[in-house]
Parts: structure tokens; sequence; C-alpha cells
């Protein structure tokens, strides 16, 4: 039985995991601009959580 995917190869996971880490640091960096430790916390939870549908898109198409 098959399952109907292919295998991901390196490069595809190169590039899901680059976006996904360039995701949260744009999301990030107001935090990082004001020098707020919490905030950019905050905002690297919401760049990781928003980057996610991103990366199971690009390795899931």
């Amino acid at each position: 039985m098959e399952d109907g995917g292919r295998r991901h190869d390196a490069a595809d996971l190169v590039v899901a995991g680059c976006g996904w880490l360039l995701i949260v640091a744009v999301i990030a960096s107001p935090g990082l601009l004001l020098n707020d430790g919490p905030l950019t916390a905050y905002m690297a939870v919401l760049g990781g959580a928003a980057g996610l549908p991103w990366v199971r898109k690009r390795l899931y198409r």
C-alpha cells in the first residue's frame, strides 16, 4: 500500500526550515528592535505558529 506522498529530500527540508526561521525572525523583529525580551518571545511564538502552515504547504504539495 502506497501512501501517495513522496519522500522529502534534504533540499526540501532546508528550504522549509530556513523559510520558517525567516518568518519567525521577521515577526519577532519589533521586539528585537525595541530590546524588549517578553515581546520578542511572544512575537517569536506567534511567528512560529504563523509559519507552520507555510511549512506544511511547502512540504506536502
